[in-house]
């Protein structure tokens, strides 16, 4: 099937690159360097910086790529990382292969058969390598090709997607935004009320209370 690499997951920015540290998990400092926000390091994520600073510049797309980035920081040596990127894009020249999910799988595969001496956490557990992999897809959320249409996020059942309001954090069942319901708790809204005027079930609502200061930064 041919992709439609004009699509907003691949063009629209929805995160700044505090958000993508947020979700992927990993130090600010870190996902700065692989924004291309530090001199001395090349670009490693899909990002179009904005005129107005605060502004998101990271498409789902390059959220997805720094994803892999903080998968390959889970299997090698910090000095590697770079390395084993480039080496993926490289073997397959296709646009945006970090976020492919079957070149990220059959490149780190290669990569690390290739490399063997390089593997830092996983050692050379086959189990343990495969475990890896197959965490770094299961936040991703796929439809008709290998590139994901929407991230999940800690929040169960929401997803970060950029064909609805705007790419931010949104529940999958029912399109309702993470920031209406926030504010409407902030406001003072019961669990009822919320419950009633959104059409969520007790558990979704008490998920993102629960997460309610992460979310806010986000949302």
């Amino acid at each position: 099937m041919d992709v439609d690499y004009a699509e907003p997951r691949f063009v629209t920015p929805i995160c700044t690159v505090q958000d993508v540290a947020d979700l992927v998990g990993m130090p600010l400092d870190t996902v700065k360097a692989w924004a291309g926000q530090r001199s001395s390091r090349r670009q490693m994520f899909t990002r179009k910086p904005q005129d107005h600073r605060g502004w998101p510049s990271v498409p789902l797309v390059g959220l997805v790529e720094a994803n892999t980035l903080r998968t390959l920081r889970e299997m090698l040596a910090p000095s590697e990382v770079e390395a084993a990127a480039l080496w993926i894009r490289q073997r397959f020249d296709a646009p945006f292969a970090l976020a492919n999910k079957r070149l990220v799988t059959d490149g780190a595969y290669a990569y690390v058969k290739e490399n063997p001496n390089d593997l830092y956490r996983v050692k050379t557990k086959q189990h343990a390598f495969v475990e890896v992999l197959e965490g770094h897809l299961k936040p991703l959320i796929f439809e008709d090709d290998d590139y994901p249409v929407a991230f999940e996020v800690r929040i169960p059942g929401v997803a970060i997607d950029p064909r609805f309001n705007a790419g931010r954090m949104t529940f999958i069942r029912n399109r309702v935004p993470i920031f209406a319901v926030l504010g409407s708790l902030a406001g003072g809204d019961s669990v009822d009320e919320v419950m009633q005027q959104y059409g969520l079930t007790l558990q979704e609502v008490a998920a993102v209370d629960e997460h309610r200061e992460w979310a806010a930064t986000a949302a």
